[in-house]
């Protein structure tokens, strides 16, 4: 796969979340290096990295990596092979930190969207829900993907409208999803929906619980999110694709490095410093 199609295949995706673009943007980085690209090209690169999914911190913390190594004259084979180091080590280490959660058998979950975090989640918690309910989420058509792989993990998995959560947020005991951002300015990004989701859990004090990889951090916030238009009764309806949810709305963070309680905008910045750090530290 060449670059432009690597490109395309991100733009036209409508169903993987953060972790799966900073996999491709990876990709992406590394085949320009295969292929020769000047500095120059590289910075251009970056910029369409970034429009891909304007604010999904996983792209962005990727492509500001980059460039400082860009302007630092560091080795991009090494980084790029670190990043790729990061997010193995990530993965084994969030798996140790959810074997730690607390999950109580025979209880009920929500879920919105699909991600490879609560799937990594329900690897380890499955057995003990007795049922998971996936919101349909649309816009998007991840729920069959979201069915089909959460259904490995969770014998009984049942799809709802998006809107019926209040309904069956009174048989709930946990609503859990994960997260195309953390930031610093007191929230986390997710499908639209997901703020929603939220703020009914908390009106039935249900426990939330947010998974994400530090590579997912990020400092300050953003503006515009990446939009999309849909058809509703033949209205042609403009959407965001993504809600920035309050971090107080966050009863447990379950990170590669700790489970946070009430996580705050100091916590995030925690997380991003470890990442970057550790990417772009040369004495490793």
């Amino acid at each position: 796969m060449n670059i432009n199609e690597l490109l395309r295949e991100l733009r036209e995706d409508r169903i993987h979340g953060a972790s799966w673009y900073f996999l491709k943007g990876i990709d992406a980085v590394r085949i320009a290096l295969e292929n020769g690209l000047s500095t120059n090209d590289i910075r251009v690169l970056l910029d369409e990295l970034r429009s891909v999914r304007p604010g999904m911190a996983s792209i962005l913390n990727l492509a500001d990596i980059i460039e400082h190594a860009l302007n630092a004259g560091l080795d991009l084979g090494i980084v790029i092979s670190k990043l790729r180091s990061w997010y193995d080590s990530a993965l084994e280490r969030l798996e140790k930190h959810l074997d730690k959660f607390p999950v109580m058998c025979g209880s009920r979950a929500i879920t919105i969207s699909y991600s490879s975090a609560v799937r990594k989640a329900l690897s380890r918690w499955g057995k003990c829900f007795e049922t998971l309910y996936v919101m349909e989420s649309k816009p998007g058509d991840e729920v069959s993907q979201a069915i089909k792989d959460y259904s490995s993990h969770v014998s009984n998995v049942i799809p709802i409208p998006d809107s019926a959560i209040a309904y069956f947020m009174r048989n709930a005991n946990y609503v859990i999803s994960g997260a195309d951002g953390l930031y610093s300015d007191g929230y986390f990004l997710n499908k639209i929906g997901t703020e929603t989701l939220f703020i009914i859990a908390h009106r039935f004090d249900v426990n939330t619980v947010v998974i994400s990889e530090s590579y997912k951090a990020a400092t300050g916030g953003i503006g515009d999110v990446y939009t999309v238009d849909v058809n509703i009764a033949g209205f042609s309806i403009s959407i965001p694709l993504f809600d920035k949810v309050s971090l107080d709305l966050i009863d447990y963070l379950v990170t590669d490095y700790s489970i946070i309680k009430k996580p705050k905008t100091e916590d995030i910045e925690n997380l991003r410093e470890l990442f970057i750090n550790n990417v772009l530290n040369p004495s490793e």
